[in-house]
């Protein structure tokens, strides 16, 4: 349910098989459909993406790029990607999927998790405004399923208060003989619980779209890696990462 797009795929998902991916790209960084360079019409590029999409919906999770120059058009095929993939359709079937986003920053490489953080904190805020009903569902799943140890979510997920409770929140374990590497590792097994629980609850299909990620930071790699994996792994759970570097 999941997609995504991944710069240097051979160092950071070393782990991950990148040859049955459904884009490939040239080492220079153009991508090549059937031999042919095309990134300047973005159509073809466009409908390679929506067929990816629904592939991963309805199969196996897959892996897609972009990158290149800038200037040729990458966020407006990004952007016209997005409005696609969050139509809802007017005899009431599509749904539209959840299009989360958020950008990498050089400034920022010293934060783990900084902009995938960002991106289901911003869902947090939008679940708990817009859908109160589905809110509580994910509230009692991710109670149910993390407990008491979410709070560590929540130091990069502020907004998960909004659907959880502050109070909830302020019940800490003690993390005082943790290290930085068994936080992370540990960070890294809650964000995987904190999207099968959005995939169980949501019937929708979630779009993850990472900008700039030549900057990403070797935790969120690892992340990702991980979420990639476990997405392959579970039959009930089609999950498309999709990442875009500028």
């Amino acid at each position: 349910m999941y997609g995504m797009m991944l710069d240097s795929p051979e160092k950071y998902l070393s782990d991950f098989d990148f040859v049955n991916a459904s884009i490939q790209w040239e080492s220079d960084g153009e991508k090549v459909v059937g031999g042919c360079p095309i990134l300047f019409g973005r159509d073809a590029e466009l409908e390679a993406l929506k067929e990816s999409y629904h592939r991963s919906i309805t199969s196996e999770c897959e892996v897609a790029q972009i990158f290149g120059p800038s200037g040729i058009g990458k966020s407006a095929l990004c952007d016209k990607f997005a409005e696609y993939a969050t139509a809802r359709s007017d005899d009431g079937g599509a749904t539209g999927c959840i299009y989360l986003s958020g950008r990498f920053d050089r400034l920022q490489q010293s934060q783990p998790f900084h902009a995938i953080g960002s991106a289901f904190d911003s869902y947090c805020t939008w679940l708990s405004t817009k859908d109160q009903s589905m809110a509580k569902e994910v509230s009692s799943a991710l109670k149910r399923d993390i407990g008491k140890e979410i709070w560590r979510l929540a130091a990069v997920m502020p907004n998960l208060s909004s659907i959880l409770g502050s109070e909830y929140l302020s019940q800490k374990y003690d993390s005082s003989d943790d290290d930085a590497v068994d936080a992370q590792k540990r960070l890294r097994y809650l964000f995987c619980e904190f999207v099968k629980v959005m995939s169980i609850c949501h019937s929708e299909a979630v779009v993850l779209f990472l900008d700039d990620s030549q900057w990403m930071d070797p935790a969120s790699a690892a992340l990702l890696n991980q979420l990639l994996m476990t997405s392959g792994s579970a039959v009930r759970y089609h999950r498309f990462f999709f990442m875009a570097n500028e």
